[in-house]
Protein backbone atom coordinates (compact mmCIF):
# COMPACT_ATOMS: atom_id res chain seq x y z
CA UNK A 1 0.00 0.00 0.00
CA UNK A 2 3.05 2.64 0.97
CA UNK A 3 4.49 1.75 -2.49
CA UNK A 4 1.36 2.83 -4.32
CA UNK A 5 0.70 5.66 -2.54
CA UNK A 6 4.16 7.03 -3.21
CA UNK A 7 4.22 6.06 -6.64
CA UNK A 8 0.44 7.69 -6.68
CA UNK A 9 1.96 10.95 -5.46
CA UNK A 10 5.05 10.82 -7.72
CA UNK A 11 2.66 11.03 -10.54
CA UNK A 12 0.48 13.74 -9.30
CA UNK A 13 3.53 16.04 -8.53
CA UNK A 14 4.83 15.09 -12.09
CA UNK A 15 1.46 16.01 -14.05
CA UNK A 16 1.60 19.19 -11.89
CA UNK A 17 4.91 20.40 -12.75
CA UNK A 18 4.34 19.22 -16.16
CA UNK A 19 0.75 21.05 -16.22
CA UNK A 20 1.57 24.18 -14.66
CA UNK A 21 1.15 26.86 -17.52
CA UNK A 22 -2.29 25.01 -18.17
CA UNK A 23 -3.44 25.07 -14.33
CA UNK A 24 -2.51 28.94 -14.64
CA UNK A 25 -4.60 28.97 -17.95
CA UNK A 26 -7.63 27.23 -16.06
CA UNK A 27 -7.16 28.96 -13.45
CA UNK A 28 -7.61 32.71 -14.77
CA UNK A 29 -11.24 32.27 -15.84
CA UNK A 30 -12.16 30.93 -12.45
CA UNK A 31 -10.82 33.74 -10.70
CA UNK A 32 -12.70 36.20 -13.19
CA UNK A 33 -15.75 34.79 -12.81
CA UNK A 34 -15.46 34.73 -8.93
CA UNK A 35 -14.49 38.10 -8.89
CA UNK A 36 -17.11 39.22 -11.22
CA UNK A 37 -19.88 37.10 -8.91
CA UNK A 38 -18.68 38.93 -5.52
CA UNK A 39 -18.89 42.21 -7.00
CA UNK A 40 -22.56 41.80 -8.46
CA UNK A 41 -23.30 40.35 -5.30
CA UNK A 42 -22.48 43.38 -3.31
CA UNK A 43 -24.31 45.57 -5.74
CA UNK A 44 -26.94 43.17 -5.24
CA UNK A 45 -27.02 43.44 -1.58
CA UNK A 46 -26.77 47.21 -1.28
CA UNK A 47 -29.09 47.86 -3.94
CA UNK A 48 -32.07 46.10 -2.17
CA UNK A 49 -31.09 47.57 1.52
CA UNK A 50 -29.97 44.36 2.95
CA UNK A 51 -27.47 45.96 5.02
CA UNK A 52 -28.28 44.68 8.54
CA UNK A 53 -26.35 42.61 10.71
CA UNK A 54 -29.27 39.44 9.90
CA UNK A 55 -28.69 39.42 6.33
CA UNK A 56 -24.97 39.41 5.84
CA UNK A 57 -23.86 35.72 6.62
CA UNK A 58 -27.14 33.62 5.22
CA UNK A 59 -26.15 36.09 2.20
CA UNK A 60 -22.64 35.51 1.39
CA UNK A 61 -22.71 31.89 2.49
CA UNK A 62 -25.12 31.59 -0.33
CA UNK A 63 -23.10 33.52 -2.75
CA UNK A 64 -20.23 31.31 -1.86
CA UNK A 65 -22.18 28.27 -2.74
CA UNK A 66 -23.37 29.99 -5.64
CA UNK A 67 -19.39 30.75 -6.43
CA UNK A 68 -18.18 27.39 -5.61
CA UNK A 69 -20.82 25.60 -7.90
CA UNK A 70 -19.81 28.13 -11.04
CA UNK A 71 -16.15 27.46 -10.65
CA UNK A 72 -16.39 23.47 -10.57
CA UNK A 73 -18.99 24.01 -13.60
CA UNK A 74 -16.63 26.47 -15.16
CA UNK A 75 -13.03 23.63 -14.22
CA UNK A 76 -15.21 20.96 -15.17
CA UNK A 77 -15.96 22.21 -18.80
CA UNK A 78 -12.37 23.32 -19.67
CA UNK A 79 -11.25 19.46 -18.38
CA UNK A 80 -13.88 17.95 -20.85
CA UNK A 81 -12.45 20.69 -23.70
CA UNK A 82 -9.16 19.70 -22.81
CA UNK A 83 -10.40 15.89 -23.29
CA UNK A 84 -9.04 15.13 -19.20
CA UNK A 85 -11.15 14.21 -16.35
CA UNK A 86 -12.60 16.61 -14.21
CA UNK A 87 -12.08 15.04 -10.93
CA UNK A 88 -8.40 13.98 -11.33
CA UNK A 89 -5.38 13.64 -8.95
CA UNK A 90 -3.75 16.76 -9.28
CA UNK A 91 -7.97 18.49 -9.01
CA UNK A 92 -8.62 15.90 -5.33
CA UNK A 93 -5.02 17.32 -4.31
CA UNK A 94 -6.14 20.79 -4.33
CA UNK A 95 -9.58 20.12 -3.19
CA UNK A 96 -8.29 18.27 -0.64
CA UNK A 97 -5.95 21.19 0.60
CA UNK A 98 -8.71 23.82 0.61
CA UNK A 99 -11.29 22.29 2.23
CA UNK A 100 -10.34 22.55 6.02
CA UNK A 101 -9.94 26.17 5.97
CA UNK A 102 -13.44 26.09 3.44
CA UNK A 103 -15.05 23.71 6.15
CA UNK A 104 -13.94 26.46 9.17
CA UNK A 105 -15.39 29.26 7.45
CA UNK A 106 -18.50 27.35 6.72
CA UNK A 107 -18.67 26.29 10.49
CA UNK A 108 -18.04 29.99 11.40
CA UNK A 109 -20.60 31.28 9.56
CA UNK A 110 -23.26 28.87 10.86
CA UNK A 111 -22.32 29.97 14.23
CA UNK A 112 -22.88 33.34 13.20
CA UNK A 113 -26.19 32.59 12.47
CA UNK A 114 -26.85 31.69 15.85
CA UNK A 115 -25.92 34.43 17.40
CA UNK A 116 -29.15 37.29 18.43
CA UNK A 117 -28.57 40.37 15.37
CA UNK A 118 -26.96 42.46 18.46
CA UNK A 119 -24.34 39.33 18.81
CA UNK A 120 -23.49 39.60 14.87
CA UNK A 121 -20.97 41.60 13.73
CA UNK A 122 -20.47 41.67 9.82
CA UNK A 123 -17.04 43.28 9.41
CA UNK A 124 -15.43 40.51 11.64
CA UNK A 125 -16.94 37.52 9.88
CA UNK A 126 -15.79 38.94 6.54
CA UNK A 127 -12.12 39.90 8.04
CA UNK A 128 -11.95 35.71 9.29
CA UNK A 129 -13.36 34.63 5.86
CA UNK A 130 -10.57 36.32 3.93
CA UNK A 131 -7.94 34.89 6.60
CA UNK A 132 -9.63 31.70 6.08
CA UNK A 133 -9.78 31.65 2.03
CA UNK A 134 -6.49 33.46 1.95
CA UNK A 135 -5.49 30.23 4.27
CA UNK A 136 -6.79 27.48 1.64
CA UNK A 137 -5.57 29.87 -1.48
CA UNK A 138 -1.93 29.48 0.20
CA UNK A 139 -2.65 25.49 0.95
CA UNK A 140 -3.43 25.03 -2.51
CA UNK A 141 -0.36 26.91 -3.70
CA UNK A 142 1.79 23.66 -2.81
CA UNK A 143 0.21 21.59 -5.56
CA UNK A 144 0.24 24.70 -8.21
CA UNK A 145 2.31 27.96 -9.34
CA UNK A 146 4.00 29.76 -6.61
CA UNK A 147 1.57 32.82 -7.27
CA UNK A 148 -0.83 31.08 -5.87
CA UNK A 149 0.19 31.13 -2.50
CA UNK A 150 1.34 34.54 -2.54
CA UNK A 151 -2.37 35.53 -3.39
CA UNK A 152 -3.76 33.90 -0.37
CA UNK A 153 -1.44 35.71 1.75
CA UNK A 154 -2.90 38.86 0.50
CA UNK A 155 -5.81 37.81 1.87
CA UNK A 156 -4.51 36.58 4.80
CA UNK A 157 -3.02 40.30 5.54
CA UNK A 158 -6.06 41.95 4.59
CA UNK A 159 -8.10 39.98 6.74
CA UNK A 160 -5.77 40.62 9.34
CA UNK A 161 -5.59 44.34 9.47
CA UNK A 162 -9.88 44.39 8.88
CA UNK A 163 -10.14 42.15 12.10
CA UNK A 164 -8.21 44.82 13.91
CA UNK A 165 -9.22 48.25 12.42
CA UNK A 166 -12.44 46.49 13.28
CA UNK A 167 -12.04 45.81 16.25
CA UNK A 168 -9.75 48.94 17.54
CA UNK A 169 -9.75 51.43 15.02
CA UNK A 170 -12.83 54.04 14.20
CA UNK A 171 -13.62 54.14 10.62
CA UNK A 172 -16.40 55.30 8.76
CA UNK A 173 -16.03 53.01 6.43
CA UNK A 174 -15.76 49.34 8.35
CA UNK A 175 -18.71 49.28 9.77
CA UNK A 176 -21.43 46.73 9.40
CA UNK A 177 -23.50 48.46 7.30
CA UNK A 178 -20.59 48.44 4.63
CA UNK A 179 -20.06 45.41 4.69
CA UNK A 180 -21.09 43.85 1.91
CA UNK A 181 -18.86 46.31 0.19
CA UNK A 182 -16.01 45.47 2.13
CA UNK A 183 -16.58 41.03 0.94
CA UNK A 184 -17.30 42.92 -3.06
CA UNK A 185 -13.42 44.31 -2.53
CA UNK A 186 -11.76 41.50 -1.43
CA UNK A 187 -13.25 38.96 -3.07
CA UNK A 188 -14.13 40.65 -5.72
CA UNK A 189 -11.77 43.41 -6.64
CA UNK A 190 -8.94 40.84 -6.04
CA UNK A 191 -10.51 37.82 -7.73
CA UNK A 192 -11.26 39.63 -10.69
CA UNK A 193 -7.77 41.65 -10.92
CA UNK A 194 -5.87 38.50 -10.39
CA UNK A 195 -7.76 36.62 -12.97
CA UNK A 196 -7.15 39.40 -15.48
CA UNK A 197 -3.28 39.38 -14.79
CA UNK A 198 -3.29 35.51 -15.13
CA UNK A 199 -5.07 35.89 -18.49
CA UNK A 200 -2.93 38.67 -19.81
CA UNK A 201 0.41 37.27 -18.56
CA UNK A 202 -0.35 33.38 -19.53
CA UNK A 203 1.27 32.69 -23.25
CA UNK A 204 -1.32 30.81 -25.05
CA UNK A 205 -1.47 27.22 -25.67
CA UNK A 206 -0.08 26.37 -28.94
CA UNK A 207 -0.39 23.23 -31.20
CA UNK A 208 1.51 19.95 -30.83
Amino acid sequence: MNANWAEENLKTIRNLMEHAGLYRRALAPVAIIVGVLGLVAAAFAHTVGWTEPNHFAPYWMGGAVVSMLSAMLLIRSQALRGGEKFWSPPTRRVAQAMAPMLAVGLGLGLLELLHTSMDRNGIRLAAIWMILYGGSLHSAGFFMQRGLSLFGWLFVIIGIISLFISEFGQTSWLVDSQAHWVMGWAFGVNNLVYGLYLKLTTEPLKDE
